[in-house]
C-alpha cells in the first residue's frame, strides 16, 4: 500500500492503490467513525478503483491529536491535502456527517483554486442548510463499533463516546459556507428504511450543484452502505463512472 504524498500523509489512508487505477475514490467516515470504516468495502471493490479514506483528528492513529475546532476549517485543511491525491480523477464520498463534510470540501477546493473532484456523492445525510439536524441521525451508536473487540474495553468506549460527541458537537454549530452553488455532479443516497430522510432531502441536496444531480436508494437504514456493503459498493461505483 502507497503512503499518501506530502500534507495528504496526515489526512488520507490509502486503503487500496493500484498503478492501473482509473479513478480514486476519497471517503469520509460519519461521526465517530474514523478510516478504517471503510475497509469494509475492500472485497466489493471493482479494480478500476482505488480507495481512500480520510483520517479526521482524535481517532486511531490520529488519537493524540484534538479533535476539530470547527467542521469549516477542518474542511479546509482537508481540502488542501488533497491536491497531493489529485494525480488522477477522483470522487469524494461522505456518510452522514462525512456527507457533510465532503461537501464543504468541494466548495474550499474551488476557492483554493485546486482540482475538482469527478463527483461527489453525499450519503444518509440532511444537505448543509440542515446539517445540525444530522445530529438525529448520529444519536445511536454506529453498528460497525459493536463489531470491534477492542470496544469492550473501558478505556477504548469511552475514547468512542468523546469522538462521537465531539463530532457531534461539529455538526450543532454548524454553518454552511456562502458561496454559489457547486459545479460537480452530485448523487444523493439513502437508505430504503432511513425514515429520517426522503426524496425531500434530495431534492435538497440537489440545489447545491448547478450541475447535474441523481438520487440513489441504497438497502437498510442509516448506515446501510456498510451493513450492505456489496451492495453499496456496486450502486456508488458505478455512479462515478
Amino acid at each position: 500500500m502507497t503512503a499518501a504524498a506530502g500534507p495528504a500523509a496526515r489526512w488520507l489512508r490509502p486503503l487500496r492503490t493500484a498503478h492501473t487505477a482509473d479513478v480514486r475514490l476519497v471517503c469520509f467516515p460519519h461521526a465517530g467513525g474514523a478510516a478504517s470504516v471503510y475497509r469494509r468495502w475492500l472485497p466489493h471493490l471493482p479494480d478500476p478503483y482505488e480507495l481512500w479514506a480520510v483520517q479526521y483528528p482524535g481517532r486511531e492513529d490520529r488519537v493524540g491529536e484534538p479533535h476539530p475546532s470547527g467542521l469549516g476549517e477542518l474542511s479546509r485543511q482537508i481540502a488542501f491535502a488533497l491536491q497531493w491525491a489529485a494525480d488522477k480523477p477522483y470522487a469524494l464520498f461522505g456518510h452522514s456527517m462525512g456527507a457533510v463534510v465532503a461537501y464543504e470540501t468541494c466548495r474550499h477546493l474551488a476557492l483554493l483554486g485546486l482540482p475538482q473532484p469527478r463527483r461527489l456523492i453525499v450519503s444518509g445525510s440532511p444537505p448543509p442548510a440542515e446539517a445540525a439536524a444530522a445530529c438525529r441521525a448520529e444519536a445511536d451508536t454506529p453498528p460497525q463499533w459493536l463489531d470491534t473487540p477492542d470496544l469492550t474495553t473501558t478505556e477504548t468506549a469511552t475514547l468512542a463516546t468523546r469522538t462521537l460527541t465531539a463530532d457531534l458537537a461539529l455538526l450543532t454549530d454548524y454553518r454552511p459556507t456562502p458561496g454559489p452553488p457547486l459545479g460537480v455532479p452530485l448523487t444523493s443516497v439513502r437508505g430504503t428504511d432511513d425514515h429520517d430522510l426522503s426524496q425531500d432531502t434530495d431534492r435538497a441536496w440537489h440545489t447545491v450543484t448547478d450541475n447535474t444531480a441523481e438520487a440513489r436508494l441504497l438497502s437498510g437504514g442509516h448506515f446501510g452502505c456498510f451493513t450492505h456493503p456489496r451492495t453499496a459498493v456496486r450502486d456508488i461505483a458505478y455512479a462515478v463512472t
